[in-house]
């Protein structure tokens, strides 16, 4: 027991020694020659004990600027979070900016006076399934059927109005119907009806001798004297994708792809007032211009030198 102690004693002044001569070495260096003498006896602690000694003192030195990380952490975190911010915000401003831009353009040719709108919710509304709610209403000089556009064309009417708020039935829904006239045609019109969410629009002619064709796009015919409707004039529907086949004595039909995607509206505009008349086509999108055909001839010219060859086969 008493050479344990003994041991255990001589083993602490040791320790204690080298930590000092290692701390003293590490701020001043002053100690060299001392270091160098006791090396053979304190080399192998010192070097145990140095690897001990290192990840204390990182550690307390850590300890020391942990603040600061803190701070550093923080702040960046803000930074990323604004930076998040900054980019999900110019996304969304710059598809605002391009409805905007349509709906205005749309409207400006039309010479429509509209009242722009949020759509704040989709859903199913007094026993109609496709239904959107904006946040414009009576207060902004809205009534029950008005026209209710985008920049790409016929979003549907108006069927509720709140002082604040107001409810669109959508063109794809089942029960919505519009009078129509195919482009370019004067006395080709009909009536262009909803099919759900995700499916064509049906069209049906009133004419059982007129004759439709895919790739003709289709406008709200507007209001008459003969035919009295809630719609403006000229607001692009669709094209027609699919002429379905005639049956004997009936009119004919087709399905149309709506110029507007009705489960993605955000800006709309409401038309509280319209001129009489629209000129015609004049508010539909661009047909794309073709590329030009180009035929290239090729004509082959026999060689002098393969006239009259021989091959010869060993």
């Amino acid at each position: 027991m008493r050479n344990s102690r003994r041991g255990r004693l001589v083993l602490t002044i040791l320790l204690l020694a080298a930590f000092s001569l290692i701390t003293l070495d590490y701020r001043t260096g002053a100690l060299n020659g001392v270091r160098s003498a006791g090396s053979t006896i304190f080399g192998p602690i010192e070097n145990g004990v140095g690897h001990v000694t290192h990840p204390i003192g990182s550690w307390f030195s850590s300890i020391g600027h942990l603040g600061s990380y803190k701070n550093e952490n923080a702040a960046l975190k803000r930074r990323i979070s604004t930076l998040e911010y900054q980019a999900n915000l110019s996304a969304a401003e710059a598809a605002e900016l391009k409805q905007d831009r349509a709906l205005l353009h749309l409207a400006g040719l039309a010479q429509f006076t509209v009242v722009a709108s949020r759509v704040t919710a989709y859903g199913s509304s007094m026993g109609f399934e496709e239904t959107a709610s904006i946040n414009r209403g009576s207060a902004s000089g809205i009534k029950k059927n008005m026209t209710v556009i985008s920049g790409d064309g016929l979003v549907g009417r108006v069927i509720t109005v709140g002082h604040s708020s107001s409810t669109i039935l959508l063109a794809n829904d089942p029960t919505f119907s519009v009078g129509i006239r195919v482009e370019g045609k004067q006395l080709e019109i009909g009536t262009v009806s909803g099919s759900g969410t995700n499916r064509p629009l049906t069209l049906e002619l009133d004419s059982n001798t007129a004759l439709l064709s895919p790739g003709q796009s289709v406008v709200s015919l507007g209001s008459s004297p003969s035919v009295p409707s809630p719609f403006v004039p000229e607001v692009p529907i669709g094209t027609i994708t699919h002429v379905n086949p005639l049956a004997g004595g009936l009119t004919e039909t087709a399905e149309v792809k709506p110029f507007v995607d009705y489960t993605a509206i955000d800006i709309v505009a409401v038309v509280v007032a319209a001129p009489k008349s629209v000129k015609h086509d004049s508010l539909l999108p661009a047909s794309p211009t073709p590329a030009p055909t180009v035929t290239v001839t090729v004509t082959a010219t026999p060689s002098s030198s393969s006239t009259g060859s021989t091959t010869t086969t060993p």
